[in-house]
């Protein structure tokens, strides 16, 4: 698929539709209007309404700032935002300490 640039513009299209929907069905479970929501990403509502309808992309940016509002709410199969843990001190490590 790394060749297929049909592939990959699909693929990245299902994540956009994806993002849209999951961004109105969160705002509106919050009961946030586009300007509220605006406000908390320091945009203009036109923003959140173009995200929302697919007339703009949004930056990877406001996506994770996106998932820091909402939480796992605000979730694409597509995108993990794990934090990763920390690594399990070996035995020689604990040694050493």
């Amino acid at each position: 698929m790394k060749n297929d640039a049909f592939a990959r513009k699909q693929r990245i299209d299902k994540l956009m539709r994806r993002l849209q929907r999951n961004l109105r069905q969160l705002r509106y479970k919050n009961k946030l209007s586009q300007a509220q929501l605006a406000a908390k990403l320091n945009v203009d509502q036109s923003t959140i309404s173009n995200f929302e309808s697919g007339r703009s992309v949004m930056t990877i940016e406001l996506v994770y700032e996106l998932y820091i509002l909402f939480g796992d709410d605000f979730s694409c199969p597509d995108m993990l935002f794990a934090q990763a843990k920390p690594a399990e001190t070996t035995e020689t490590e604990r040694l050493q300490d």
